[in-house]
């Protein structure tokens, strides 16, 4: 048999006499060696359309994950999102994005893949020590078949899941490093797989396309930040200038709220103490809490809060604000407060009340740090803040001379005019009472003229006491006045203590409230305790004037009516303060009542 040349085609062969039909098509065979040409051919095509479609799927996943990541502003939420996305597209179980804070450590770390409760058997998040502290120090990708063997690795935590394979990328924002995203244990099912060079290009691709999106994450929050401390600069301004309000309670409250922080404190120095660096302070001294507004802020009042040797009284006393990372670093106790230790925020106030003031923004552990943005929005709301107070100040000054000058012109009025006309009335009267010849008419204008002598005294006393407006009242003379007063009304002993400075000068529009709210414990006392004995207590600190009434008698009991108490608590809150009632005190019986209210600024 000849062999054929492999490159022709054979001819067909007719087939054998009494086999196929007549008119039957021959049979086609082509050589062995031709057939697996082909098939390598094929082979080779369809791996090459297998790349193209999984190339093709990849591009879709990482244009997915771009626009997954584009699709909202809020920093948090976007932030856990890439992490997520990138996880997605790389077939990655667990991925981190750790933002880089102004130390060069770690201020927030994001995980996915982890669950809460693995997640708090793990301890701490990282600070950026270690191989995570790698990407840092130098920012370019890194690739790693088995991330323990690498020199900078420290090892895992107890309780952190195990991981091997590890890729990690630098997220720039306009040419800086925001953060990193790191990524581990990339499978497939379940085989475990190490991440490609072509891992790394989509992981530096989604990268580049996160930075974008956090930084215009990052000039939203900025926008929408800078928009609530302008509302509060606004309202701050409102409440302090057009309204009768406690300017320091006003400044707590408006802070707390454009800061989204858990506790705002303002903080004074006592005039006693004073505080190193303010302008016209005494002596160093440590700031006290005035008021506070948010999460369980009351039990600080009157408090220590900052320290002058702390890191934050050292920045109050160079007169500028600063940031820290927790309330520890800034010498700032929070433990009477209840609040866990956060980033923390201290800034002065220029003229809210008497006395150099701050004001201090904390959150809870976990929450998000405070940066140079905040600090220079809280510096221009306490700008503002200080404005405001003196703008008050200067309408109240205005209001008050425009009140002299009414006085003025109602005591001329009286004066020249009432005081004259009675004078000669009463001259009249004399005139017919020297020639009237009946002497009881006569008796009876004598007595006309008295009557008209006596209120010419009056008037000339209302005008001299017009002229001379009463300076400010001492709130220790107030309780010494009413002590004495219900002295003989209650029948038992009353007793008076007092603790810090002997006089306190208040307005009178406060010493009235003080009156008040003094006279109806006494009367309380009187009318309910059947007591042996009653005491008055009242201390002046931490910028709080407190009255405490304490009797021995039956109690409160299960009154039905509680209006005189219930008076007491609004006049308190009415002046930013508040009203404690205890009752049995010991032994089943007894009530003491606490009045506090922050002094007049």
């Amino acid at each position: 048999m000849t062999p054929q040349n492999p490159q022709q085609p054979r001819t067909p062969q007719a087939p054998p006499e009494g086999g196929a039909e007549a008119g039957a098509q021959p049979a086609v065979t082509f050589p062995q060696v031709g057939r697996l040409e082909l098939d390598d051919l094929l082979e080779q095509l369809i791996d090459r359309a297998q790349d193209v479609l999984s190339t093709q799927g990849r591009l879709r996943g990482l244009l997915a994950a771009t626009s997954a990541i584009s699709s909202d502003l809020d920093l948090p939420t976007l932030l856990r999102r890439i992490t997520q996305a990138a996880c997605d597209l790389l077939g990655a179980r667990y991925g981190a994005l750790g933002v880089v804070g102004p130390g060069g450590g770690l201020s927030e770390f994001v995980v996915v893949g982890i669950d809460e409760e693995t997640a708090r058997g793990m301890g701490p998040l990282p600070r950026g020590a270690g191989l995570l502290g790698e990407l840092i120090r130098h920012p370019q990708p890194l690739r790693l078949p088995d991330l323990s063997a690498h020199p900078a690795a420290q090892g895992l935590p107890p309780g952190h899941p195990p991981m091997r394979s590890f890729l990690g990328v630098p997220v720039r924002v306009r040419e800086h490093v925001f953060g990193n995203l790191y990524l581990s244990e990339k499978t497939d099912g379940d085989q475990r797989l190490d991440f490609t060079a072509e891992d790394e290009e989509l992981l530096v691709a989604l990268a580049s396309a996160a930075g974008v999106a956090v930084d215009n994450a990052r000039l939203f929050d900025v926008a929408e930040r800078r928009q609530q401390w302008l509302t509060a600069s606004a309202d701050i301004i409102r409440d302090l200038v057009g309204e009768e309000v406690a300017p320091l309670q006003a400044v707590a409250a408006r802070a707390v709220h454009a800061a989204g922080a858990d506790l705002a404190v303002v903080v004074r120095a006592d005039e006693r103490d004073g505080f190193e660096g303010f302008e016209g302070s005494g002596a160093p001294g440590d700031l006290r809490v005035v008021v506070t507004a948010g999460t369980a802020g009351t039990a600080l009042r009157g408090t220590r809060w900052v320290p002058a040797g702390s890191a934050a009284g050292a920045a109050l006393a160079r007169g500028e604000g600063a940031v820290f990372a927790d309330a520890a670093a800034a010498g700032v106790d929070t433990t009477a407060a209840g609040v866990p230790e956060g980033p923390a925020l201290v800034v002065p106030v220029a003229s809210a009340g008497a006395g150099p003031s701050a004001v201090c923004l904390l959150r809870g552990r976990g929450g998000r740090s405070f940066d140079a943005q905040d600090l220079a929005m809280a510096a221009d709301f306490a700008t503002h803040v200080g404005l405001a107070v003196e703008l008050g100040r200067a309408q109240a000054d205005r209001r008050r001379m425009s009140m002299l000058d009414d006085r003025d012109r109602i005591a001329r009025d009286l004066h020249d005019q009432v005081i004259q006309q009675l004078f000669a009335g009463g001259l009249r009267m004399s005139a017919l009472a020297s020639r009237t010849r009946e002497p009881a008419t006569a008796e009876a204008l004598r007595d006309l003229i008295d009557a008209g002598d006596e209120t010419i005294r009056s008037i000339r006393g209302t005008i001299f006491r017009l002229e001379n407006p009463a300076e400010d009242t001492d709130a220790g003379a107030v309780l010494r006045s009413l002590v004495v007063e219900f002295q003989d009304v209650l029948g038992v002993p009353l007793d008076l203590t007092h603790d810090g400075p002997a006089a306190v000068r208040v307005p009178d529009g406060f010493a009235a409230h003080l009156q008040a709210a003094v006279r109806e414990m006494l009367t309380n006392c009187a009318r309910h305790a059947r007591a042996g004995s009653v005491q008055v207590h009242s201390a002046v600190g931490g910028g709080e004037l407190s009255v405490t009434v304490t009797d021995d008698g039956v109690g409160t009991g299960p009154t039905t009516r509680r209006s005189g108490l219930r008076n007491l608590r609004v006049r308190a809150e009415e002046l930013g303060g508040r009203c404690t009632v205890v009752s049995p005190v010991r032994d089943g019986r007894g009530t003491s009542v606490e009045w506090v209210v922050p002094l007049p600024g």
